[in-house]
């Protein structure tokens, strides 16, 4: 019954990691400002957005119209394709459509530092909240893993995976000529990462007796610390170039926690057991990648070429959350339930935002996202218990397009982004068929996972102004 219960949860789960991988392992899954969205975040040195606070500090002494992002809204769609599920030739299908926020950036200037420019932002960094349910109703005669005499069955999972990471950042930037800038960000953190399980089976055998088994697993890890960007950018003739540095996570708290309970019950002595955890104050770690991103802004006329490239440092074998070796009945968790490991990676892309009129730019992009990830934190080894990690390596390819639109008032922003990945699933997790005797059936063959990015971005510098007439007085 055990193994049962854990062979129908990994559709739901590899869900869970699949988006979970995304957002971490793939280090241009978000971008931030209205234009650079809409790049792709190939902005490096030719940002012209308050996007440039993520991606190029440097950049605010070059800007020439600060302004205050009131929006910059993007609606999220996205969908799941299992190929093949079970050797069936049946492909399976789950989407979800929501409203995702972005950024909130402005400017402001301290008169004892007349040549030093600022900018604040609040941007959310990850964020996913994802619950899957499933039940089975009335299962008459089971016929996987069925125990002695069994007649009916009754299952019910619910996993949910919460990621949040808020940045509140300040942004400083300094002409050192009229064509060399220099900057730096310094960000805020505060991440939460929940995990949750709760299943349950309940069989009936034929003389009415029952049997069931239950589990319900919690982890939380939060961190508060601080990330440092470092940027140049300078002008070479009518060329925009940039450089930037980030800095790995620098700590200051984290907090972990699991709960754990487990209970196989109906089965008779030497197969029953009972199992229960409650562990706080855990010791944790959370590590990041250094990373230096280079580009350029080429004018083609009163159009621009942007080009962009990236490089991330590797981040060796570490556990995120530290387990004890035994649980309270003895028995042995998973000892790397949550070993996160990172390689080295190199991205590019390139954009065009091209002139149409004077108030009127066309804006297209790509970029790649190859995944960096070689194990990060993985609800189903938890549940599992199992030989195999469920590591999914998604190498997504970005693209963008839409206008920029220049009106008396400000500017506004409308496009989308669009991700796609496929990947084949060869983590050897097998569904044993005991009725047939063809061995064991693959779970899936191929895992494909898009997006579609819907963004509404407005800039008013009129409104920026009037703030900073109103912090003169």
């Amino acid at each position: 019954m055990r193994p049962t219960c854990h062979y129908l949860i990994t559709l739901a789960l590899l869900c869970l990691i699949v988006v979970g991988r995304g957002q971490e392992g793939n280090y241009k899954f978000d971008n931030y400002g209205n234009q650079s969205m809409l790049l792709n975040g190939n902005v490096t040195g030719s940002a012209t957005d308050l996007g440039l606070a993520f991606y190029n500090p440097a950049r605010l002494v070059f800007v020439d119209k600060p302004s205050f992002v009131i929006a910059g809204k993007a609606y999220e769609w996205s969908q799941f394709t299992f190929e093949d599920v079970f050797e069936t030739e049946i492909d399976l299908n789950t989407s979800n459509f929501n409203g995702i926020p972005s950024i909130v950036a402005g400017t402001f200037n301290l008169k004892f530092l007349p040549k030093h420019k600022f900018a604040y932002s609040i941007l959310s960094r990850y964020r996913s909240d994802i619950p899957l349910n499933y039940s089975s109703g009335i299962q008459d005669n089971p016929e996987i893993d069925p125990i002695e005499n069994e007649v009916r069955r009754v299952t019910n999972i619910s996993f949910q995976n919460k990621l949040r990471e808020e940045w509140y950042g300040i942004t400083w930037a300094y002409p050192v000529n009229e064509k060399l800038g220099v900057g730096a960000s310094l960000y805020g953190s505060i991440y939460t990462n929940r995990g949750s399980s709760d299943i349950d089976v309940s069989a009936e055998r034929q003389d009415s007796s029952t049997a069931g088994y239950s589990s319900e697993l919690n982890y939380e890890q939060k961190t508060y610390g601080l990330f440092l960007k470092m940027g140049v950018a300078w002008q070479l003739s009518n060329i925009e170039i940039g450089a930037n540095l980030n800095l790995p996570f620098i700590p200051v708290e984290t907090r972990a926690s699991l709960q754990y309970q487990e209970n196989l019950f109906g089965l008779g002595p030497g197969e029953d057991f009972f199992a229960y955890e409650d562990l706080e104050d855990l010791d944790n770690k959370r590590r990041t990648a250094t990373s230096i991103s280079v580009g350029a802004g080429i004018p083609v006329g009163k159009s621009t070429i942007h080009l962009n490239s990236s490089w991330y440092s590797k981040v060796k074998p570490y556990q995120r959350i530290e387990l004890p070796a035994l649980d309270s009945a003895g028995q042995r968790f998973n000892l790397e339930p949550f070993e996160e490991e990172f390689r080295s990676v190199i991205n590019f892309g390139a954009g065009a935002d091209i002139y149409i009129s004077p108030s009127v730019k066309f804006i297209m992009s790509f970029s790649s996202d190859f995944s960096a990830t070689v194990s990060s934190i993985n609800l189903f080894d938890v549940v599992n218990q199992s030989q195999g990690k469920v590591n999914l390596l998604n190498d997504f390819w970005h693209y963008g397009f839409g206008t920029d639109l220049s009106l008396k008032w400000g500017q506004i922003v409308l496009g989308a982004t669009y991700s796609r990945t496929k990947s084949p699933f060869e983590e050897d997790i097998d569904i044993p068929d005991d009725i047939l005797d063809d061995g064991a059936l693959d779970f899936v063959n191929y895992i494909t996972f898009e997006r579609w990015r819907f963004i509404i971005g407005l800039e008013i510098p009129i409104l920026q102004g009037k703030l900073n007439e109103q912090s003169e007085e």
